[in-house]
């Protein structure tokens, strides 16, 4: 599975707003941009890709920013790829919509394969949040201590229910 930029740095900005959850606080465009790392006006665009989603949401004001949505213990890494490039996995062309238009779709055995790959990896993706990203990596999440770190039995059998 190869990660593109946009849902690096995406995955990282949720990943700070995350924390500031913890804290109750919002974060200044300016703020994210500095702490990872990245131009202002990129994490502009990822924000916006984000808030499109539901997933993100902006707060004018004094003590304004853009903040999550909802609890980071609520939102998963399936949802958060799909956001930033449309699903979380992408395999091969026989996957997707326009996969119906296929002329080898009855004589190819990749399509199978390519569905098994999708179901594990989003099994996987399905059993973490944001909270867990956040407790197995960044200082600072003192405010999500509730959630435990990711435990393997969590992320997935292999298959999808």
């Amino acid at each position: 599975m190869k990660v593109s930029a946009t849902e690096e740095y995406g995955l990282r900005c949720l990943m700070r707003l995350a924390v500031a959850w913890g804290t109750g606080e919002f974060m200044t465009i300016p703020q994210v941009a500095r702490l990872e790392g990245l131009s202002p006006q990129h994490v502009a665009k990822l924000v916006s890709i984000l808030r499109r989603a539901g997933l993100v949401r902006s707060v004018r004001g004094m003590n304004g920013g853009v903040g999550l949505s909802r609890s980071p213990k609520d939102v998963t890494m399936t949802e958060a790829l799909s956001a930033l490039a449309g699903t979380p996995v992408r395999t091969g062309p026989c996957i997707g919509p326009s996969a119906a238009g296929c002329e080898m779709v009855g004589t190819c055995g990749l399509r199978n394969v390519w569905c098994r790959i999708s179901d594990v990896v989003t099994g996987v993706l399905d059993g973490v949040t944001l909270a867990d990203l956040v407790m197995n990596g960044r200082p600072g999440a003192a405010g999500l201590q509730q959630n435990a770190a990711i435990e393997p039995a969590r992320w997935g059998s292999g298959t999808r229910g």
